[in-house]
């Protein structure tokens, strides 16, 4: 998915850089350590386990040219670990696709529905024919698999496959029957959104004629906020509220700035965005007029489940970095793990623990929430 570009305050860069060199060097100590190169991962809503894919790679034939070649190929594994870090795989990846064309696949996200019992697999697909394999290339793609909690895929009535072909960001709502998603909208850096019942195989367009910059959901409470633009990014930007059980939306404010990072409070009271480079702005769902702005370094950042406080990884997405916490709605931040690196982060339902991947291998560790 594409990410607006963003630049880092030189005042932020300097407060975070005394922030680290601040930090005592104390070492931290996991509850538990999962030793393998992990790709995504996602706490279960129960927060009883942790559902994480590890990269797998191996090799594939195929004729080119009347002979034999191996190409490399990605099949990733799903596998889950619950808070006594026992492990237990749930999908094997090199059972997962059965093809008569190499095709690979890496999983970028995991996210479990509700329920604890659904959830949605996003990944990046390249498939291989004789003549693309001879030019070099390949066929890439994205789409989202669904699956229950156990590993086991479900299909979409109709279509004898469990594949939703071009999903992102697709998640399952609180009724488990529900899956929302976004599209990419033709001839335009926007997207649309849609929806399957995959018992049914009822689905379609949600808010048809609508086009969008960035979608938050709160599948518990089966709603969304949204940055809606017009198609040719031109007019106002508009922060809309969108109700995903009967497709409707209103209106909360019209933006003087948005450069990112939209999130729904665990609630659904609040909304919080990036207006700049280094503010977030957090808006009352029910009096949206009322806007609290701290100064905070650009980057990803989660809600405490209490609304309290935020976490964040300051820097793009696919950069290491230090966690640091923002209190709410004083907007004091701290380092939490004594400037120590991470390259993803998650804090887990009941917000006593928080599961980070370090750089490099991407080893999975859960340590006590601040």
């Amino acid at each position: 998915m594409r990410r607006p570009a963003h630049h880092q305050p030189a005042a932020a860069l300097a407060a975070l850089a005394l922030l680290f060199l601040a930090a005592p060097a104390i070492a931290q100590e996991a509850r538990f350590t999962v030793n393998d190169d992990c790709t995504a991962f996602a706490f279960s809503p129960d927060g009883t386990r942790i559902v994480y894919a590890a990269r797998r790679f191996g090799n594939a034939k195929i004729r080119v040219r009347g002979k034999q070649q191996k190409i490399p190929i990605e099949h990733d594994d799903i596998w889950e670990v619950n808070f006594k870090g026992r492990m237990r795989r749930l999908v094997d990846g090199s059972k997962l696709v059965k093809s008569a064309t190499p095709f690979s696949y890496a999983i970028e996200a995991i996210r479990l529905g509700p329920d604890n019992d659904h959830m949605t697999v996003q990944m990046t697909t390249r498939t291989f024919s004789a003549k693309e394999t001879a030019a070099g290339q390949g066929k890439s793609g994205e789409l989202t698999d669904l699956m229950n909690g156990e590993g086991k895929e479900i299909d979409i009535a109709g279509t004898k496959n469990s594949i939703i072909q071009g999903a992102l960001n697709a998640v399952w709502l609180a009724d488990a029957q529900t899956v929302v998603y976004m599209k990419e909208a033709p001839n335009s850096l926007l997207y649309t959104l849609a929806y399957i019942r995959p018992a049914s195989g009822v689905g379609g367009s949600m808010l048809p004629g609508h086009s969008f910059a960035a979608v938050a959901w709160n599948p518990t409470h089966n709603v969304a906020a949204a940055i809606e633009r017009n198609p040719d990014l031109g007019g106002p930007i508009r922060l809309v509220w969108i109700d995903l059980v009967h497709h409707t939306e209103r209106t909360l404010a019209t933006l003087g700035g948005f450069t990112g990072h939209l999130t729904v409070s665990p609630s659904a009271t609040q909304v919080a965005y990036y207006h700049d480079g280094n503010t977030i702005a957090i808006r009352s769902v029910a009096q949206p007029g009322q806007v609290t702005r701290i100064k905070v370094p650009y980057g990803r950042y989660e809600w405490s489940p209490d609304g309290t406080y935020l976490l964040l990884k300051p820097g793009r997405d696919t950069q290491s970095n230090l966690l640091i916490s923002v209190s709410l709605p004083s907007g004091e931040y701290h380092d939490i793990y004594h400037g120590l690196l991470y390259h993803d982060f998650h804090i887990s339902p009941d917000g006593q623990s928080v599961a980070v991947t370090e750089p490099g291998e991407a080893i999975l560790k859960l340590y006590p929430a601040p």
